[in-house]
């Protein structure tokens, strides 16, 4: 069966609009302990060097762990939100934000995850090789370290696959009911993920490149989901790169926060960062559809 063009269940446009909005609601919602908790901190710990900052629109002073938690949350939200709507807007299976399949292959996630957990861990050590003043031990502390890794573990797969089910598959679905070209479905829909990430404090370091990197970044994940007719695969390789940053790379203005990884990037360079995620990009997509290319009728 095709994952894009979705055959069962109710899927008309009225309905979309529907489930758009149902999602919409369990985010604003999902949004709120963020705020309510970070507020109530702000307004009750006594220190000056916590506060909300108008100009970049969040909460700075916050612990980073306790950050990162809170940051993470609102995905439960959304996650429950696509939930709803696939199950009792558009009566279909959930899974098939996955996979058009009756089982999710396990498989192929584990794949997709180990590949690009390699992929982008040899290209980190490389340019790390090349440019070592850029990178440093992080002054932390072991417990902190400990805290993240499992919060790592369990919050960061929970807020890629959301992305991956809500980008990969809700959004690809929709627009796959009029478009029927691989690559500029994948552009369009790429392009939706890549600006929606044009509000995160790296952009700061370049608003173009940063923002050409997130661009490729939703093009390939998108063109890898159209082609190999799931969602399995990206779901593993953005899982592996949110996971990967969280462990090992922090900076300065991250989305993730000032969270306690094992090394510190001092130096960042958007361009040679952009050109890195070319070739990791580029790696996986070839070894993707040379392992799972699917063929349409």
């Amino acid at each position: 069966m095709d994952f894009i063009r979705v055959i069962k269940g109710k899927n008309s446009l009225k309905r979309y609009i529907s489930s758009f909005i149902v999602i919409i609601l369990f985010i604003s919602v999902g949004a709120l302990p963020y705020a309510i908790i970070s507020e109530w901190i702000v307004n009750t710990d006594g220190n000056p060097n916590t506060y909300f900052d108008f100009d970049k629109q969040d909460y700075v002073g916050i612990n980073p762990l306790l950050y990162f938690a809170l940051m993470n949350s609102p995905f439960l939200f959304w996650l429950l939100g696509l939930f709803v709507a696939i199950r009792f807007i558009h009566k279909r299976k959930f899974t098939s934000l996955i996979t058009p399949d009756r089982k999710i292959d396990w498989k192929r996630i584990g794949f997709g995850f180990i590949t690009y957990f390699v992929i982008l861990g040899l290209t980190t050590i490389i340019d790390c090789l090349l440019n070592p003043g850029d990178y440093s031990f992080n002054d932390i502390s072991v417990s902190d370290f400990l805290i993240l890794s499992v919060l790592v573990l369990v919050l960061t797969p929970i807020q890629t696959t959301c992305e991956e089910l809500f980008f990969r598959g809700y959004l690809l679905q929709f627009f796959g009911k009029w478009v029927r070209i691989p690559f500029l479905l994948s552009l369009i829909v790429g392009s939706i993920f890549g600006a929606l990430h044009f509000t995160n404090p790296e952009m700061g370091y370049s608003p173009l490149l940063v923002g050409a990197d997130y661009l490729v970044t939703g093009f390939i994940w998108c063109y890898i989901t159209v082609k190999t007719n799931s969602t399995e695969l990206s779901i593993g390789a953005h899982a592996a790169n949110n996971m990967l940053l969280g462990w090992f790379i922090t900076m300065d203005d991250s989305a993730m926060g000032n969270i306690p990884s094992l090394f510190i990037v001092t130096n960042i360079d958007p361009a040679i960062s952009l050109m890195w995620t070319i070739v990791s990009l580029g790696i996986f997509l070839f070894i993707s559809l040379r392992k799972y290319k699917f063929t349409r009728l």
